[in-house]
C-alpha cells in the first residue's frame, strides 16, 4: 500500500460525492488532549474504551465480527468494529469531546481505543471521506485515523480527508497544524529495535520522517502522484512477504521507495481557504454533553433520549446561525446562486413541487437551502430526489 503520514502539531500562541475505492493508504494520527478522567477498574475503564454514535442517517451499518447492524443513535462502538456507509453518514464522539463524521461511501474500522493503559485511538479508513474535529483538553490521548496511504496527528484541530479514485488522498486543514509525510505501513507493527536491526527498514523509516511537511490553517496537502505509486509498491512488496521474511523483501522495497522520492517535494501543499460549505459542515458536527456519552458508554440506554434532546437543542442553535449568516447575502436568481456557491440543485419534493437553490447545510433530517426567495429549511422526509441542472 502507498502511504501518507499525517501528524497534527499543536497550534502556535464540501460537500462532495466520493466513489468507493480501495486507495493506497492514508493514516491520520490525531494527537488529542484527552480529558483527565477518574477511572474505575472495571465498568468505567471499559466505558472509556468506546465511542458513541451521536448521529446516523441513510444507509450505514456497524459490522462486529460476523454480525452486521444498522447504525443507530446511542450505539456503542468498540475496538475492531467497522462502520460502512453507502448513502448515509455517521457521527462518532469520544468522551473527551472529539468528533468524527464518516461521510458517504466510506469504510472505517475502529482499530484502537484510548483507555486501560492504551494511549491511542486509531480509526482505520479503508476508503472514502471523513471530517474530524479534535478537542484539545488536558491529558494526552493519541487519536489516529488510518487509511491505506497516510498518517495525521492532531491536537485541537479540524481537518478533512478525502480519497477519490485515481487521485492521491487529500488532507485539508481547516484550523490547526498537521504534519504530513509518506507512510510505510509494515513498520507500524515492528518495534524500534526490530527496525534498527535492518538497515533497509531503518532507511525507510528515516526517509518517511525526512519528508514530513507541516500543513497549517486553510491549506491542503497531497502526496506527489509518483511518490504515491512508489510508496504503494513498497508497501505491497513488504505486505506480500511471508511471515518472518520481511527483511528479505526490505531491500527491494527500500529501492522502490528511494526511486519514487526523486522528486522536488514528496508532499505538495497549497493554500485552500475554508469554503462556506466546510464552515457549515464543521458547525453541524455537533457534540453532546460528555456526561451523556459516559452514561451510554456504561450501558445506560435510557440516556439515548437525553442525547437526542441535547443534540436537537444544539442543532437548532447552529441552524439558526447558518440561516442568519446566509440571509445576509441576498441572491436574487438561480444564476447568482450558482455563481456564489458554485453549484445549483433542484429538490424534487414528494408533493410534486420543486425547490431550486443550493443546499448549504445538512444536520439530522434538516436541509438548509438558499433559494432566490430566501433561505429555507426542508426535512429530508419531504424530498423525493435531488437533481443538478
Amino acid at each position: 500500500m502507498n502511504g501518507l503520514l499525517v501528524e497534527v502539531k499543536e497550534r502556535k500562541p464540501m460537500r462532495m460525492r466520493l466513489k468507493s475505492v480501495a486507495f493506497a493508504g492514508l493514516i491520520l494520527s490525531l494527537a488529542v488532549g484527552a480529558a483527565a478522567l477518574n477511572c474505575g477498574k472495571n465498568d468505567s475503564q471499559t466505558a472509556e474504551r468506546s465511542m458513541i454514535i451521536v448521529f446516523a442517517s441513510g444507509e450505514a451499518v456497524v459490522v462486529r465480527g460476523q454480525n452486521e447492524m444498522q447504525a443507530k443513535v446511542g450505539m456503542v462502538v468498540n475496538e475492531n468494529d467497522t462502520i460502512k456507509t453507502t448513502n448515509g453518514t455517521v457521527d462518532l464522539q469520544t468522551r473527551s469531546g472529539s468528533a468524527v463524521r464518516i461521510k458517504n461511501f466510506t469504510t472505517v474500522t475502529i482499530a484502537k481505543l484510548y483507555g486501560e493503559g492504551s494511549a491511542d485511538t486509531r480509526l482505520s479508513m479503508q476508503h472514502g471521506s471523513l471530517m474530524a474535529s479534535v478537542k484539545r483538553t488536558s491529558g494526552s490521548e493519541n487519536f489516529s485515523v488510518t487509511t491505506p496511504t497516510a498518517i495525521a496527528g492532531v491536537r485541537g484541530t479540524t481537518f478533512t480527508v478525502d480519497a477519490v479514485e485515481g487521485e492521491s488522498p487529500r488532507v485539508r486543514v481547516l484550523d490547526g497544524r498537521v504534519a504530513v509525510s509518506p507512510r510505510i505501513a509494515a513498520l507500524e507493527n515492528l518495534s524500534q529495535d526490530q527496525i534498527n536491526g535492518d538497515q533497509n527498514l531503518r532507511n525507510m523509516q528515516q526517509i518517511a520522517q525526512q519528508h514530513e511537511v507541516v500543513v497549517e490553517d486553510n491549506s491542503e496537502a497531497t502526496l506527489d502522484p509518483r511518490v504515491n505509486q512508489g510508496v504503494l509498491a513498497a508497501n505491497e512488496r513488504l505486505e506480500s512477504a511471508e511471515a518472518g521474511q520481511l527483511n528479505t523483501a526490505a531491500p527491494a522495497a527500500n529501492q522502490q521507495l528511494q526511486a519514487a522520492l526523486q522528486v522536488q517535494a514528496a508532499v505538495h501543499v497549497e493554500q485552500a481557504p475554508v469554503s462556506a460549505d466546510e464552515m457549515a459542515e464543521r458547525a453541524t458536527l455537533i457534540t453532546v454533553d460528555s456526561e451523556i456519552v459516559g452514561r451510554l458508554a456504561s450501558g445506560d440506554q435510557s440516556a439515548v433520549e437525553d442525547l437526542r434532546r441535547d443534540r436537537d437543542e444544539k442543532q437548532e442553535v447552529v441552524l439558526n446561525q447558518i440561516e442568519q449568516q446566509a440571509s445576509q447575502t441576498q441572491l436574487n436568481n438561480e444564476q447568482e446562486i450558482r455563481q456564489h456557491y458554485n453549484r445549483l440543485e433542484t429538490l424534487n419534493l414528494k408533493d410534486g413541487t420543486q425547490l431550486t437553490g443550493a443546499v448549504i447545510a445538512q444536520t439530522g433530517a434538516v436541509l438548509v437551502v438558499h433559494t432566490p426567495n430566501g433561505v429555507k429549511r426542508v426535512n429530508t422526509s419531504q424530498v423525493e430526489s435531488i437533481t443538478y441542472p
